[in-house]
């Protein structure tokens, strides 16, 4: 189950564990036995805290409540339910009937040891697994959702899309089940909200604790989407002056992108997969669901080649579409091989390339793009058409800072959704840098009198 933060999640577990655990439960059983994996000793501490407070409210009796072994223990009459901290546990051996994963949303990658001792202990008794999460980044959890509709798999989950408004209170109720029945309160929303639009420092929590969306609440986005819609518009700019194109090579995995971006600040996109996986396999993978099934129909997703992207057929499209030999072509440097074998395949005029430093090798070139992208964004010096893909990619971009605060692009994350993205900093940056070798080139005039 995933949904926003503060809809009655922690009661909702309390109230599970009370239904087996109090002598008059509806779900008591013998011996009956639980695990709860809370993401820190505070979330732990907080659970043991509902469950005694609704056990007292309630009248419940035999029910005895530990704060040790820490972070605590759960006793009924039939059975037992020990609470773990994700920060400090490092595995339960014990067989349970029931394995709750607290926040499961917030277990990072370095965790998967934890994830799978946790759920591989309800094997000895045939028992389930139940995680409750914000969505955030966590690739474990995004795993699990991503099972929706197998067999034994069932998911609820409340969200707002990437794209919706954040000051409309119809967002807000896709990812909060509690605003119905007062649980959350809508002065707060709406008070975030508008936080989250006037300081952008604030959006990604609000997107990821209170919107449920696939962000991690304390990253430092791209740009907020509330700025990316100020540079959408159906009435473009002229395809003029020089062009730069930026070019993100995926294979098999990641997707294929390029961005180009004119003098006048017409900015295009365009975005190929290969067939296998398939779409919807693949947005299961990526935590998409169907959007790539569906910007395939609508023609902003291409699909080329069969297990890797056919780059030559990606670019050979690319090139032909924006009709106009480009500027320059830049291209993450790490992938400098694999654009010189595509670029020497084709008939084309000799093009300067640009390699540039992205992601986590990202050095003073890298920082520049993003910077680059962000001013352009700030300024609205780049005009596009509304897209289901870019806004994707953003939603799912952040940026990371090294230790003298220059930004680069995280590329930390498991999935592939942020391609599009790339290229796009990676034009900006080329334009930006073009403008500067044309401004030093101009000749200075001195006036004596």
């Amino acid at each position: 189950m995933s949904c926003a933060r503060k809809n009655g999640k922690s009661g909702l577990i309390a109230a599970l564990l009370l239904a087996h655990l109090a002598p008059e439960g509806p779900l008591r059983s013998a011996n009956w036995r639980a695990l709860v994996v809370s993401e820190t000793g505070r979330l732990a501490a907080e659970l043991r805290r509902q469950v005694q407070e609704i056990a007292q409210a309630s009248g419940i009796d035999h029910v005895e409540v530990r704060a040790y072994p820490t972070p605590g223990q759960i006793i009924g009459l039939s059975g037992t339910c020990d609470i773990l901290a994700a920060d400090k546990a490092t595995g339960h051996a014990a067989g349970v009937d029931l394995a709750i994963i607290d926040e499961a949303g917030l277990l990072a990658e370095r965790q998967r040891s934890l994830w799978d001792a946790v759920t591989s202990a309800v094997s000895g008794r045939d028992g389930r697994v139940i995680g409750i999460s914000i969505q955030s980044t966590g690739p474990m959890f995004a795993e699990a959702l991503a099972r929706e509709g197998q067999p034994g798999v069932h998911v609820v989950r409340y969200e707002a899309p990437m794209d919706a408004p954040l000051d409309d209170p119809e967002t807000w109720h896709m990812a909060n089940p509690g605003l119905e029945t007062g649980i959350k309160s809508l002065e707060y929303m709406a008070h975030r909200a508008r936080q989250a639009i006037t300081q952008p420092s604030t959006a990604a929590g609000f997107r990821a604790l209170d919107l449920n969306q696939p962000v991690h609440p304390e990253a430092e986005m791209l740009a907020d989407m509330s700025h990316w819609e100020a540079v959408e518009t159906a009435d473009l700019p002229p395809r003029e002056g020089r062009v730069f194109l930026g070019v993100d090579l995926g294979g098999s995995m990641s997707l294929t992108a390029a961005v180009a971006l004119w003098d006048s600040g017409r900015l295009e996109s365009w975005v190929a997969v290969p067939a296998l996986p398939t779409l919807a396999e693949r947005g299961q993978r990526d935590g998409v669901g169907s959007a790539y099934q569906l910007a395939a129909q609508a023609g902003w997703l291409q699909v080329l080649g069969h297990h890797v992207t056919d780059a030559r057929a990606f670019l050979g499209m690319v090139l032909a579409d924006i009709s106009a030999p480009p500027t320059v072509i830049g291209c993450d440097r790490y992938r400098q091989a694999e654009l010189r074998e595509v670029l020497a395949g084709m008939d084309l005029a000799p093009v300067p390339v640009k390699y540039r430093g992205v992601g986590a090798s990202a050095t003073a070139d890298g920082s520049y793009d993003v910077r680059a992208f962000q001013r352009a964004v700030a300024e609205r010096s780049i005009r596009c058409r509304p897209n289901p893909m870019m806004r994707m990619a953003l939603g799912a971009t952040s940026i990371r800072r090294d230790s003298s605060g220059n930004p680069a692009l995280d590329k930390s994350r498991y999935d592939s959704r942020i391609d599009m993205a790339s290229a796009a900093v990676i034009a900006c940056g080329l334009r930006a840098l073009a403008r500067e070798e044309t401004a030093e080139r101009r000749p200075s005039f001195v006036i004596a009198g």
